[in-house]
């Protein structure tokens, strides 16, 4: 295993370190703090540079290396995790992020009922810049798929008081945290 796997492999051990951390604040708080987010970004960054710096090192140059798609790690065993290039990793954001506030953004303008939470948007982008929007998407739809199954599961499960008109699961009353599923989402799409 080369130096630069070695970097991705920890920046993504990181990422998901630090995403589970989010998770579990997410889940009790229903809040995903700015300053997690951020922690998440710099780490993208720090990455990014440091695989320009080892491929200046190993003689591969600076500038190729960073903007070049990261190693892929985990594949002598099975389980490739394939690299985004910066600008997949950009565009990643781009679209996750800015897909996720646009589609935010018309819901609330219909239903006058809140969507996703500023923080979700904000992770998913974040997100994007290491998954690249096509594994991005991928990790969307399998968040969305996971927290529509949890509610339905949490609706039918909560038993029924029939004088009233709210969600039958005090939980479910409250918005529901989706960091939770989108760190699920991310380490499926990491895998597939």
């Amino acid at each position: 295993m080369t130096y630069v796997s070695v970097v991705t492999l920890v920046a993504y051990g990181l990422l998901i370190a630090v995403l589970v951390a989010v998770a579990v604040k997410d889940w009790r708080t229903r809040r995903i703090p700015n300053g997690m987010v951020g922690l998440l970004g710099l780490l993208w960054v720090v990455w990014r540079c440091v695989l320009g710096f080892a491929g200046k090192h190993m003689g591969l140059g600076f500038w190729s290396t960073l903007l070049s798609p990261a190693p892929e790690v985990l594949g002598r065993i099975g389980l490739p995790i394939y690299g985004v290039s910066l600008s997949g990793g950009v565009l990643g954001a781009l679209v996750l992020g800015g897909g996720m506030l646009v589609l935010s953004a018309a819901y609330e303008l219909v239903t006058k009922r809140e969507s996703f939470g500023g923080g979700d948007i904000k992770l998913m982008a974040v997100i994007g810049l290491f998954l690249g929007w096509e594994r991005g998407l991928v990790c969307l739809l399998v968040a969305c798929v996971l927290s529509v199954g949890y509610a339905l599961v949490a609706a039918a499960r909560s038993p029924r008081d029939d004088q009233s008109e709210g969600p039958r699961d005090p939980f479910l009353a409250r918005t529901m945290p989706f960091a939770p599923f989108i760190a699920a989402g991310t380490v499926v799409a990491f895998l597939f």
